[in-house]
């Protein structure tokens, strides 16, 4: 485990470099991957460092260098950098290190072990590339205004309310109660929804921010009425709730209600995982079905199952909210649910060949923004996989 272990790059860079070259062989051992793994966690650096060398443009490049690279002269022009600089202060290893691995790689990189169809399926997954702020804005009238990158910033007034647009996040403004009339006429509800492979952002009219991930929906008025603020929402949200105690804040998802008057929590409600999921950031809210309730104070999560049941855990919040940060974090979880999350934002399809590969378990951490080569990548370091890529369907199946 990664507590037990304290490896640094900087004196040991030989070492990563030979574990690097494994993991493209994937020929790592149990205890290796423990290694690459917990090297990865330690710095930002050592991630941006691990994702170039995996990457298809670095292999494209070092075949190209291939006829003129004297991977002797390299070794020996590298270790006797190395040596010339070990009095040097640490906070200046970090570029010399870099070099390092790099020069090594380019001399003892497996090119002539590397297979073309392996460099094909490679090429594949780079082509699959999340395409980030998207969704499309239904208003009450009908009329559907398309969201997301590309397009300039707009403003417009939509039921007494100024409506600003950017290329990923849709804002309100103005007098965000309506008045008497709501007694007696229906609220006005706009509807966000965010497609697969994108994600956008909406700030309500009473200053509350809900960020939607991937194939999600949310439904709420122009104006709040003058008892409460209630939105319902399909898929995923991340909320941080204005504070207003005369007026609750109420999410429907599913069949779960959740109450909250000023706080911050995610809530998963994805109709094909039969089950809501909320996790709380801060502050407190009520999770409620028809029968039972749970309360949740910062670091739980509350769970309503398919049959109706509620149960609450402490949990560390970071996995469940890391998404909207541009990170996938894995906890020990499944590799049907781990690709349940990928392929929704990656818009592919997932096929096993097998049940029990989907009960694999994986941990790990991966960004949202990189392309699909680097999942692939990331998951074959569980070891006896292989992802075969047609299009946008991915076939998965043990080696």
């Amino acid at each position: 485990m990664r507590e037990n272990y304290e490896y640094d790059m900087f004196e040991n860079y030989s070492e990563v470099v030979m574990l690097l070259v494994k993991v493209r062989q994937q020929n790592l051992t149990e205890e290796e991957e423990e290694k690459v793994r917990s090297w990865r966690e330690e710095s930002p650096e050592n991630e941006v460092l691990y994702a170039k060398v995996m990457s298809v443009e670095f292999m494209k490049m070092k075949m190209a260098q291939r006829a003129c690279t004297d991977s002797e002269r390299a070794y020996a022009k590298v270790k006797r950098r190395a040596q010339r600089r070990v009095r040097v202060r640490r906070f200046c290893y970090l570029s010399s290190a870099v070099a390092s691995v790099f020069l090594l790689l380019g001399g003892w990189f497996y090119f002539d072990r590397m297979e073309l169809s392996g460099l094909e399926r490679l090429n594949a997954a780079s082509e699959i590339i999340a395409e980030g702020s998207k969704a499309e804005l239904i208003l009450s009238s009908g009329e559907c205004v398309m969201l997301g990158k590309g397009q300039l910033d707009s403003v417009w007034m939509h039921e007494g309310m100024e409506v600003h647009s950017t290329e990923g996040r849709v804002s309100y403004t103005g007098e965000r109660l309506c008045r008497e009339k709501c007694d007696t006429e229906e609220l006005q509800y706009n509807i966000l929804r965010v497609p697969r492979g994108g994600e956008y952002s909406v700030v309500l009219g009473d200053g509350t921010s809900v960020c939607l991930n991937s194939e999600s929906e949310l439904r709420y008025p122009v104006q709040f009425d003058r008892r409460e603020r209630r939105v319902f929402l399909r898929g995923e949200g991340y909320f941080e709730v204005a504070k207003d105690p005369e007026h609750p804040f109420v999410v429907e998802v599913e069949d779960a209600k959740i109450e909250v008057l000023g706080t911050i929590f995610n809530v998963s409600g994805y109709a094909e995982e039969e089950r809501v999921v909320t996790t709380l950031v801060e502050g407190v809210v009520r999770l409620s079905s028809d029968n039972e309730s749970v309360l949740l104070e910062p670091n739980e999560q509350g769970v309503l199952d398919k049959d109706g049941h509620l149960s609450k855990v402490e949990v560390n919040v970071f996995p469940y909210v890391a998404w909207q940060k541009g990170l996938f974090v894995f906890r020990q979880q499944s590799l049907e649910r781990v690709m349940q999350v990928v392929s929704r934002w990656y818009d592919v399809k997932v096929v096993f060949k097998d049940e029990e590969t989907k009960r694999i378990s994986f941990t790990g951490n991966m960004r949202r923004y990189g392309n699909f080569e680097q999942v692939v990548r990331m998951l074959e370091m569980t070891g006896g996989l292989n992802f075969n890529i047609e299009g946008r369907t991915i076939y998965i199946t043990e080696k």
